[in-house]
C-alpha cells in the first residue's frame, strides 16, 4: 500500500493515455474534491469521472457493463487508466472492470472506507455478485496498485467505521495476539489509530504475499466469512429490511465461528469471552434458529463450497487459524 503522496509521481512517470475515475454518489461528493485537491496530474489531465449507484446491490454486471460503455465511448485503450475511489464495493467492480475491458487496463485504488483500506483494496481480488450471491463472480487481478490516504475516513459515518472495525478484528484474530488484545481494549472507536491500520494492511499484505490464490494460509482470512456472507446475501433479498454491511455481517459470522471453534476443539468458554462481549457490544448478533434454512441454503452457494460440501475457517487459539474445516451438519451452529 503507497501513501497518496506517491500518486502525483506515478501517474507522471506512467505516461497514461486517458484517466477515468470510478466514484459514486458519496465518493463523487465527499472524496473526490479531497482527491483533485491533493494530486494535480488529476485535475490537469482533465480526467473522466464515471459515476455508479452506491450499494451492495448494484455490484452486477448491469454495471459493469455500463462502465465498459462508457470506456468504449470515451474510447479507452490499453494504455488507459482506472481509478477506483470507494469502498470495497467500487474497488471491486473497478478491478473487475480493469481485468476485462480489452483484456485488461491499469487499476489504481484508492479506497476510502476503513473497511476498504485494510481489506478490499489489498490482494488483487475482483469480484461482482449473481442472482444475489456474494461474489460469485471475479478475478485475480495482479496489476492492482493501492494508494492510501486516512484523511478520507473523516468522510465516514460511525456505522461505516465499525463496519471496518469488524474486518480489522477479524485480521487480527487469525494472525496477532497483542494487537487483539489491544483492540479490544479500546473504549472509543470514533477514530482509529494509524497502529491499528497499518498493521492490519501488513498482516493481509504478508499473506496475499506468501499465496496470492488463496490456495491455503490465504483461506485464513475467510475466518467468518462464510456464514457472513449467507447473511449479507439473504438479506439482500429482504426488500424490507435495511442491508447488512459487509463488516456487519462479517461480525456475525465471527462470533459463530468462534462458537463452532469451541466444539471442534474443545475450548473453553474463557478463551473468547472478551471477544464475544465485545461482538455483542458493537453488533447486532441475530440467533439464527428463525432464519437457518434461508440462510444454509445461501451457505451452500459458497464461492468455497466443492462438491456440496462447505468448509470453513476455524480457530484452535487467537492466531491459531485452521483452514478447510468441513462442516455440513448446521446444527452445530444453533
Amino acid at each position: 500500500m503507497h501513501k497518496i503522496e506517491e500518486l502525483q509521481q506515478y501517474l507522471i512517470e506512467n505516461s497514461f493515455s486517458q484517466i477515468f475515475v470510478l466514484v459514486d454518489e458519496y465518493t463523487y461528493k465527499h472524496c473526490l474534491p479531497i482527491l483533485v485537491d491533493k494530486v494535480d496530474e488529476i485535475s490537469e489531465r482533465q480526467a473522466t469521472i464515471l459515476e455508479i449507484p452506491s450499494g451492495e446491490e448494484n455490484k452486477n454486471f448491469i454495471t459493469v457493463e455500463n462502465i465498459c460503455n462508457s470506456l468504449l465511448e470515451s474510447h479507452a485503450d490499453r494504455k488507459s487508466l482506472l481509478i477506483s475511489l470507494g469502498g470495497g464495493v467500487v474497488t471491486d467492480i473497478g478491478g473487475f472492470v480493469a481485468c476485462i475491458y480489452k483484456r485488461g487496463i491499469q487499476n489504481i485504488n484508492i479506497p476510502t472506507t476503513l473497511l476498504s483500506m485494510i481489506d478490499a483494496s489489498i490482494g488483487g481480488k475482483t469480484g461482482i455478485n449473481l442472482n444475489g450471491v456474494k461474489n460469485a463472480i471475479g478475478t485475480f487481478n495482479h496489476h492492482t496498485v493501492s494508494f492510501l490516504d486516512t484523511d478520507f475516513l473523516k468522510t465516514l459515518s460511525q456505522r461505516q467505521i465499525m463496519n471496518g472495525v469488524a474486518e480489522m478484528l477479524k485480521t487480527f484474530l487469525i494472525a496477532d495476539k497483542d494487537y487483539t488484545k489491544l483492540f479490544i481494549e479500546k473504549k472509543d472507536f470514533s477514530y482509529i489509530e494509524d497502529i491499528f491500520i497499518e498493521r492490519c494492511i501488513r498482516i493481509k499484505e504478508e499473506i496475499v504475499e506468501k499465496d496470492f490464490y488463496e490456495k491455503e494460509e490465504r483461506k485464513t482470512l475467510n475466518l467468518g466469512h462464510t456464514l457472513g456472507h449467507a447473511f449479507e446475501s439473504y438479506y439482500m433479498t429482504k426488500t424490507q429490511t435495511e442491508h447488512l454491511l459487509h463488516g456487519e455481517a462479517v461480525a456475525i459470522g465471527l462470533y459463530y465461528a468462534l462458537k463452532i471453534s469451541e466444539k471442534y476443539f474443545a475450548l473453553h468458554k474463557e478463551t473468547f469471552l472478551s471477544i464475544y462481549d465485545f461482538l455483542s457490544t458493537y453488533y447486532k448478533i441475530p440467533s439464527l434458529i428463525e432464519e437457518k434454512e434461508n440462510i444454509f441454503s445461501f451457505i451452500k452457494n459458497d464461492k468455497k463450497a466443492y462438491k456440496n460440501r462447505t468448509y470453513f475457517v476455524l480457530l484452535k487459539d487467537i492466531a491459531l487459524p485452521v483452514i478447510n474445516v468441513e462442516i455440513n451438519d448446521f446444527s452445530l451452529f444453533l
